[in-house]
């Protein structure tokens, strides 16, 4: 038998590690063009900040649900735990996508500053899959499961199902990125362009939904 506080442990890693992870590469993608704009514009150093700040929240949902797991350590389900930090951790390589928008974002802002809200709304869109996981990490923690089935087995379903449906996000980033450069050169296609990066967030809501299921009936 697996010694409880071990997956307690490994959850937490797997939260704030994988979930660092996709928020240090979006942040990297986005920080790489913000070195070009502030090059170009001094002036743009700000703006540059905001967007490469848009996909290091990821890693801040991991590091919470990390600290929720420590928390909840003698307490909560041994892998209730360990499946939090798999759907926090999974769910937040969204950042990746996020980097890749924010970092188009910014490039079109750099080029004109009316589009810097448009920009932000393309942008923020793969944040989703990550509150997604972040919601399921906090229902497996308080140990929400009404199903007639094994607690253990729920808890892995819930956490595969969101983790890896939140992957949608890096499809959805490059979706916004390229709508972001549509509406720079023509602001009535930002309409389609929303449908269209709007998209790949299906999945993640099914992921959600099967989640929660899961949890309900297992």
């Amino acid at each position: 038998m697996v010694d409880p506080l071990i997956l307690g442990a490994v959850g937490a890693g797997l939260a704030v590690g994988i979930a660092g992870l996709g928020s240090g590469i979006g942040a990297g993608i986005t920080g790489a063009s913000g070195a070009g704009v502030v090059a170009e514009d001094p002036n743009k150093f700000g703006t540059a900040i905001v967007f490469q700040a848009l996909p290091q929240t990821q890693g801040l949902y991991g590091f919470l649900v990390a600290i929720l797991i420590l928390f909840v350590f003698k307490t909560a389900s041994p892998w209730a735990m360990f499946a939090a930090g798999l759907a926090a951790g999974l769910a937040g390589l969204s950042a990746i996508g996020q980097g890749i928008a924010a970092s188009a974002g910014l490039g079109a802002v750099a080029e004109d500053n009316s589009i810097f809200g448009k920009a932000m709304v393309f942008s923020v869109l793969p944040e989703t899959q990550a509150i997604y996981g972040l919601l399921i990490a906090i229902l497996l923690l308080v140990g929400v499961f009404s199903g007639p089935g094994s607690t253990e087995i729920a808890a892995l379903g819930a956490g595969f199902a969101v983790g890896f449906a939140g992957l949608s996000g890096i499809g959805q980033g490059i979706t916004a990125a390229g709508a972001i450069g549509a509406t720079a050169r023509d602001p009535d296609a930002m309409g389609k362009g929303l449908v269209l990066a709007v998209m790949p967030e299906t999945f993640a809501i099914f992921g959600l939904l099967i989640a929660i299921l899961i949890m309900l009936m297992v």
